[in-house]
């Protein structure tokens, strides 16, 4: 009877081991990041997998208006904004890095007039937004509009790793996205996902000792809109990530990320990645 019992407990751990990581399904995407001008599709078959209990990443530091009446999202997506925005100064690979990210406090995003969100200054903020808010349409209900078509969006998460180390990164959008972390390209994929929780693809990236730079970019023509992700289970229980929901403005934002930002030694970082909890992101 007490085999029994270990052989059932030891079952026990196994299964609970193979749901903690269920939501990784499938092949992942290896060998990046992406080549040339960073346009290329996926070749994997796409995985269809809905993941509503997945630890999608709520919290983002986003500028106070997308790039909008950008003519569809397939005529926009190779073109970079935010380096015509900045003349320069700024470009998307750029902003997925520590430096250009800082960079964010004084350079403003100057769209043409036309496609300028009304009000909007070009300075950027925290906003915290549900996988399925605004009716599945988080990309327009993070500006105060309820449906709209025909824009562009990025938003950017500091991700604080405690060693080099693998992770991985799973997009839903609606409809294209495009992923840069640390100054490269990683995903690019043109097709909405069918859901605000369905991922198609799940891609291994790599992330160095400190603070990680990934910025998010989506484009919409028409429907719903939204623009999620979340990392795997392992890496979460690892890493720091920010903003957290605490975080209202800019300010905010800087003040909590500070020590992943740091230029110093990566050995200076905090040792106690568990005080930040998974519902803070």
């Amino acid at each position: 009877m007490a085999k029994l019992k270990i052989v059932f407990s030891l079952l026990l751990v196994a299964v609970m081991a193979f749901i903690s990581q269920s939501a990784i399904a499938g092949k992942v995407i290896k060998g990046g990041p992406l080549k040339g001008d960073g346009m290329q599709e996926p070749k994997e078959a796409r995985l269809d997998s809905k993941r509503e209990k997945a630890p999608w990443i709520e919290s983002w530091y986003i500028p106070d208006g997308g790039y909008m009446e950008n003519g569809g999202f397939g005529p926009s997506a190779p073109i970079d904004h935010i380096d015509e925005a900045t003349k320069g100064k700024l470009t998307q690979p750029k902003l997925s890095t520590i430096e250009g990210l800082l960079m964010t406090k004084d350079i403003p995003l100057d769209f043409p007039k036309k496609h300028q969100l009304k009000g909007a200054k070009g300075t950027w903020k925290c906003a915290t937004f549900e996988p399925a808010g605004g009716n599945g349409r988080n990309m327009s209900s993070r500006y105060g509009l309820a449906d709209h078509s025909n824009f562009d969006t990025w938003q950017i998460i500091v991700i604080q790793a405690p060693e080099n180390m693998k992770a991985i990164i799973s997009p839903a959008q609606d409809d294209h996205v495009q992923i840069w972390l640390n100054g490269e390209k990683w995903h690019n994929d043109s097709k909405w996902t069918g859901s605000p929780v369905e991922v198609d693809f799940d891609i291994e990236v790599d992330l160095v000792a400190g603070g990680n730079v990934l910025l998010y970019r989506c484009g919409e023509s028409g429907g719903h809109d939204y623009a999620n992700m979340h990392l795997d289970d392992a890496t979460m229980k690892k890493v720091r990530i920010f903003p957290t929901k605490k975080a209202k403005s800019q300010d905010d934002f800087f003040a909590e990320a500070a020590s992943a930002l740091s230029v110093g030694p990566a050995g200076k970082l905090p040792s106690t990645w568990g005080n930040i909890k998974a519902s803070e992101w």
